[in-house]
C-alpha cells in the first residue's frame, strides 16, 4: 500500500467538518485550538520570563566569560534534538504501532472503515458496527496526532533556528563585551603608565630647571666672601658686637646681592626622602619604626606612617633656596635689616629660609610671597608692611614678633614719605600659620584675608585693628588674644579652645561692627586635659606663666551655622 498522504490537513478539517467551507452550523463554532494556541504562548512567554530575567540579573558577567562554552552547549542541544526528530521521522511507523496501533493515518483509509459502519448499522450489527466505529475514530486521532505534531515540529525547528541565530549573534556580543573589557583594562594600565611616565617627565623638567638655578651658587658663595670681607673691615673701628647695617657696606655690593635675590629663581626639587629633621615628632616615630614587630601600636603614634616615601615626588610649590640663604648670609654676616634692599628692589617670593633660629631681623616692607618659614623658630623679628601672602609659618615658633601694619608717623628711611598713607598694611592674604605657637606677637592692623590659624597655639597675640575676613581659627587653642575692632566676617572659629566663658560675646562688643555674628557658634565647657592635648601646649607653655590657667575653666567654640 502507498505510504503517500495525498491529503493535506485542510483536507482532513474538511473531512472532519472544520473547513470554513462547511456548514453554517459546523462554522458557528469557534475554531478548536485557539485556546490551546493561546495557553501554549503564555506558558512560552512565563517560562521566558522566569529564565529570561535572571539570566540578565545574576549571568551576564557568566555569559561573557564563558560565552563559547554556553554557545557549544546550545548547538549540541540543537544537534541533539535534530538527531531526535530524526529518529521520531524514520521510525514514525513503529511509533504509531506503539502509540496507535496503527502502521498507516493515510486520509484514503477512512472510507473502509466508514463505509463498514454503515454496511453494519444497516444490518442492524451493533457489534461489527461498534468495532468499525472504532477503527475510524483511531485512524481519525491518529491522523490528528500528526498533523499536529508535525505542526508542532516545524514550528519547534523554526523557533530553534530563531533561538540560535540570535543566541549567537548574543554569543558573540557577550565575548565581544569580554574582549572590550579586557581592552578597557589594558588601557587603563595603558594610562596609569602614562601618567607615571608624565610625572617623571614633570620631575625631570623640574630637575633640570633646578640645575639651572644652582647656577647662581658660585655668585652667592663670591658675595658671602665680599660679606666676610666688608664686615671684617668694619668690625676693625673698635664697635662693640658684630653688628653692620646695610649702608655702611659698599653700593656695589649691595646692588650685587638685589641683583643676586632677581635672578635666582623658584622652583620644585625632590622633596626628602626620609625624616624632616626639624620635625622632633617624625624623628621618634622614625627611630621607632624600626620595631616592626610592634607596628600595630606604633600605628597610632601621630604621624606613623608605614608606607615608604616616594623617591621621585617634588615638592608641592616651587621655593628658591638660593633667595633664602641670602637672609641667612646676611643673619650670619650680622646684619639684621632688610628694608634697604627692598627699596632698591630685592625679591625674596618663595624663598626657603631652613634656620634653626631667625631673631632680631628686620624684615619690614620686605617681599616674601610664598615664602617658606616652616618649622622656624622666629625671635623678636619684624615683618611690618611685608608681603607675605602664601607664606607658610606652619609648625613655625613665633614670640615677640611684630607682623603689624606700620603708621605713616613711624615710616623710616628710605620708605618715609608726605604721601604714604595713614597705615601700611602687613599683607597677609593666605598666609599659613597652621600648627604654630605665637606668643606675645602682634598683627594689628594687618590685612590677613583667608589667613590659616587651624591647630595654632596662641597666648597674648593682638589682632586689634586687623582685616582676617575669611580667616580660620579651627581648632586653634587661644589664651587672651585681642580681637578689638578687628573684621571677623566669615571667621571661622569651629574647634576653638579658649579660657573666657564669655567670649563670644566679647568679640560681638570688641569686633568690628556688624563683622561677627555670635549666634553661628554656641560655647561648651570642656576639662582642661583636653586643652593639654593640643598639639602646641606643651611648647606654649614656655611662654607664658602657668598661674594664668590656675582656676580657669575651658572651653570649646562649635559652629552650629552654616556661613551665608
Amino acid at each position: 500500500m502507498s505510504h503517500e498522504d495525498p491529503m493535506d490537513a485542510g483536507d482532513l478539517d474538511a473531512a472532519l467538518g472544520d473547513d470554513a467551507r462547511g456548514s453554517a452550523a459546523l462554522n458557528s463554532r469557534p475554531p478548536r485550538d485557539w485556546r490551546y494556541r493561546g495557553g501554549s504562548a503564555m506558558l512560552v512567554f512565563i517560562i521566558g520570563v522566569a529564565c529570561g530575567i535572571p539570566v540578565a540579573i545574576f549571568m551576564p558577567g557568566f555569559l561573557t566569560d564563558h560565552g563559547s562554552v554556553v554557545l557549544g552547549i546550545v548547538l549540541g542541544a540543537f544537534f541533539f534534538v535534530t538527531v531526535v526528530l530524526s529518529m521520531m521521522f524514520v521510525f514514525r511507523q513503529p511509533l504509531w504501532r506503539w502509540v496507535f496501533q496503527r502502521t498507516e493515518v493515510e486520509v484514503t483509509r477512512f472510507a473502509g472503515p466508514l463505509a463498514d459502519v454503515a454496511r453494519f448499522a444497516a444490518t442492524q450489527k451493533v457489534d461489527e458496527a461498534t468495532n468499525a466505529a472504532r477503527d475510524f475514530a483511531e485512524i481519525v486521532l491518529a491522523r490528528y496526532a500528526w498533523i499536529t505534531t508535525r505542526r508542532w515540529l516545524v514550528a519547534s525547528i523554526t523557533g530553534l533556528i530563531a533561538a540560535m541565530a540570535a543566541l549567537a549573534g548574543s554569543a558573540l556580543l557577550f565575548e565581544q563585551n569580554k574582549l572590550l573589557r579586557a581592552q578597557s583594562e589594558l588601557l587603563a594600565e595603558q594610562n596609569t603608565r602614562i601618567d607615571e611616565q608624565t610625572g617623571l617627565l614633570r620631575t625631570q623638567i623640574a630637575l633640570g630647571e633646578a640645575e639651572r638655578s644652582v647656577s647662581i651658587v658660585p655668585e652667592l658663595l663670591t658675595i658671602s666672601s665680599l660679606l666676610g670681607e666688608e664686615t671684617t673691615r668694619l668690625s676693625g673701628d673698635g664697635r662693640t658686637g658684630s653688628v653692620f647695617f646695610l649702608d655702611e657696606l659698599s653700593e656695589p655690593l649691595r646692588n650685587r646681592i638685589v641683583a643676586a635675590t632677581n635672578v635666582a629663581r623658584p622652583y620644585r626639587y625632590l622633596a626628602a626622602t626620609g625624616v624632616e629633621s626639624r620635625d622632633g615628632e617624625a624623628v621618634t616615630v622614625a627611630a621607632l619604626s624600626r620595631r616592626t614587630d610592634l607596628a600595630a601600636r606604633l600605628s597610632s603614634l601621630p604621624g606613623w606612617s608605614a608606607a615608604p616615601v616616594d623617591t621621585t615626588a617634588l615638592i608641592d610649590r616651587p621655593l628658591s633656596p638660593e633667595r633664602g640663604q641670602i637672609i641667612t648670609m646676611l643673619f650670619n654676616a650680622g646684619i639684621y635689616q632688610t628694608e634697604l634692599l627692598s627699596f632698591r628692589g630685592a625679591d625674596f617670593s618663595h624663598a626657603e629660609i631652613r634656620l634653626p633660629t631667625l631673631g632680631l631681623m628686620s624684615l619690614r616692607h620686605a617681599t616674601f610671597r610664598f615664602a617658606d618659614f616652616t618649622w622656624l623658630r622666629i625671635v623678636e623679628s619684624r615683618f611690618g608692611a611685608a608681603w607675605l601672602e602664601h607664606a607658610r609659618f606652619r609648625n613655625a615658633i613665633i614670640t615677640k614678633s611684630d607682623f603689624s601694619g606700620i603708621a605713616a608717623d613711624d615710616l623710616e628711611p628710605p620708605f618715609a614719605d608726605d604721601d604714604a598713607p595713614e597705615i601700611m598694611r602687613t599683607q597677609l592674604a593666605g598666609t599659613d600659620f597652621s600648627r604654630a605657637v605665637i606668643a606675645a606677637t602682634s598683627f594689628a592692623h594687618s590685612t590677613g584675608l583667608a589667613v590659616n590659624f587651624d591647630e595654632a597655639a596662641m597666648v597674648d597675640c593682638d589682632f586689634s585693628g586687623a582685616i582676617i575676613s575669611a580667616g580660620t581659627f579651627r581648632n586653634a587653642l587661644m589664651i587672651a588674644p585681642n580681637f578689638e575692632g578687628v573684621d571677623l566676617r566669615s571667621v571661622d572659629f569651629d574647634g576653638a579652645i579658649v579660657f573666657e566663658a564669655d567670649f563670644l560675646d566679647r568679640l560681638s562688643r570688641e569686633a568690628a561692627p556688624d563683622s561677627f555674628i555670635a549666634s553661628r557658634y554656641v560655647s561648651e565647657p570642656v576639662e582642661l586635659a583636653e586643652a593639654e592635648a593640643h598639639p602646641g601646649f606643651i611648647e606654649l607653655s614656655n611662654y607664658y606663666d602657668p598661674a594664668r590657667l590656675e582656676g580657669v575653666s575651658a572651653y570649646r567654640i562649635r559652629r552650629v551655622e552654616e556661613f551665608q
